[in-house]
């Protein structure tokens, strides 16, 4: 019984020595390699407005303990506190402007540390300057398209990138690059204009509005050549309003210089003189008046014997040649621009109401004062009305775009032509040197067929 149960607690040498060896083979894995990562600030950007960053990070530890830490550092000497990792992340960058860099350093869990990785950026906080000068510092512009004259500066800076440019303050164009000369074109409308510029610099920072402002003066004359170097002159005649026809008590008035009615105008170019014989031949390159009784010889003096139809082929032939738009003026347009501002319902002429005719020989050619020289003279020379146009009264009569009608029942207010129903006959104005000085009157009207012709008959164009 005792050797049974000795045989029972016994183990065997071979089984112990096995159970021995398994015990000494536990080991523990060693992680000797550092672990590697980048850094990019604002996916790479080159330069930022304000120091809040965000930073975008990577890092491995290849087959590693992994990395469980980073720390940042903006001088590499001192650095923050040890962080998880993560990503994206933000970060204030230090004060003031200029290149910053970004130190990160990972840590994994063996602690292991990576070489020290880093990206930089530049910080621009200031916001650019710059200045404005229209025209060189002219006052006064005589076109409505001028030169911008540019400077800009962003001290140390990123540099201005962008401009823009506003007539308002509120509507801007589209950015563009900087240049130091740039065309503007002014809005529309006489008087003062603000042009307003902002600068923008590569960190996104907007200067303040800058600007200057120039006074559009519309030129008051214009001249065009036509062919052979021939000046054909024209006068600006202003937007306004007038009151058109003659009143009942108007000596020398004719029922259908009324009803009186307002009309309201744009602005217009009216030729300075009648046209003369020198321009219609430089155009037409013919001379209808050669031959006939009443004509003067000088190649100033106007063109006669021109039927309505006649003007028509001039201003096509003009406008070919020279790329304008010019036509006969409407009734409305030519008494606007005779009365040159005066729509008193007495003033008869546009020197005043001359009641006795004592002031017309200095401002009109007519039966009083061409009792000798019995035909249109040189353009020119009486005096002109405040717009600067000569001769519209007195001279030759002068074709206008209108069908005649006997009265001013239902005419256009807007100041265009009332080319509607037509008529047997084409409106004339002005009066004319055969005439006595009532048929000079502002208001005065007479009609002929479009294919009349005679000494005493000319036109004017406007555009």
């Amino acid at each position: 019984m005792k050797r049974a149960t000795l045989m029972t607690g016994f183990m065997p040498l071979a089984l112990c020595l096995g159970i021995a060896g398994m015990l000494q083979t536990t080991a523990t894995a060693t992680d000797t390699t550092p672990p590697t990562g980048t850094i990019v600030i604002n996916n790479n950007r080159s330069v930022t407005n304000t120091p809040e960053v965000t930073l975008a990070l990577t890092w491995s530890d290849g087959a590693g303990s992994g990395v469980s830490q980073m720390r940042f550092s903006n001088d590499g000497s001192t650095w923050s506190d040890w962080e998880e990792v993560q990503t994206p992340l933000p970060y204030t960058l230090p004060g003031g402007d200029g290149y910053k860099t970004v130190r990160v350093q990972f840590r994994d869990n063996a602690n292991n540390r990576s070489l020290t990785h880093s990206d930089y950026i530049r910080l621009d906080t200031a916001a650019p300057s710059g200045s404005i000068v229209i025209n060189g510092g002219a006052l006064n512009a005589a076109s409505l398209k001028v030169t911008l004259g540019l400077t800009w500066a962003d001290g140390t800076g990123a540099g201005v990138s962008r401009m823009r440019f506003s007539d308002n303050g509120s509507t801007w164009t589209a950015w563009e690059t900087p240049k130091v000369y740039r065309a503007y074109t002014l809005p529309a409308g006489a008087g003062y204009h603000t042009v307003r510029v902002q600068y923008l610099d590569g960190g996104g920072n907007y200067s303040p509005v800058y600007n200057d402002y120039i006074k559009y003066v519309p030129p008051t004359e214009e001249t065009t050549v036509l062919p052979g170097n021939v000046p054909l002159v024209m006068v600006w005649v202003p937007t306004g309003s007038f009151t058109m026809g003659s009143p009942d008590s108007e000596v020398g008035r004719s029922e259908d210089e009324g009803p009186q009615h307002s009309v309201a105008l744009g602005g217009f170019w009216m030729g300075k003189y009648e046209v003369t014989k020198r321009q219609w031949q430089a155009v037409m390159g013919t001379t209808p008046w050669s031959g006939q009784y009443g004509v003067s010889s000088d190649p100033d003096s106007p063109a006669v014997f021109l039927s309505w139809n006649d003007t028509q082929s001039f201003v096509t032939a003009a406008n070919s040649y020279t790329g304008k738009s010019f036509h006969l003026p409407s009734e409305a347009q030519w008494e606007y621009a005779c009365r040159a501002g005066i729509s008193v319902p007495s003033t008869r002429f546009y020197w005043g109401d001359d009641p006795n005719y004592g002031a017309m020989a200095s401002y009109a050619w007519f039966w009083g004062n061409c009792l000798v020289d019995q035909y249109a003279h040189v353009v020119g020379a009486k005096t002109p009305n405040s717009f600067g146009l000569y001769d519209m009264s007195g001279n030759a009569w002068e074709w206008v775009q209108d069908w005649y009608h006997n009265d001013y029942t239902g005419a256009p207010a807007d100041g265009s032509a009332w080319d509607a129903p037509t008529n047997l006959g084409r409106v004339l104005r002005g009066g004319n040197w055969s005439y006595n000085g009532s048929d000079c009157r502002s208001a005065s009207r007479y009609a002929d067929t479009p294919t009349d012709l005679d000494f005493n008959i000319g036109f004017r164009i406007a555009r």
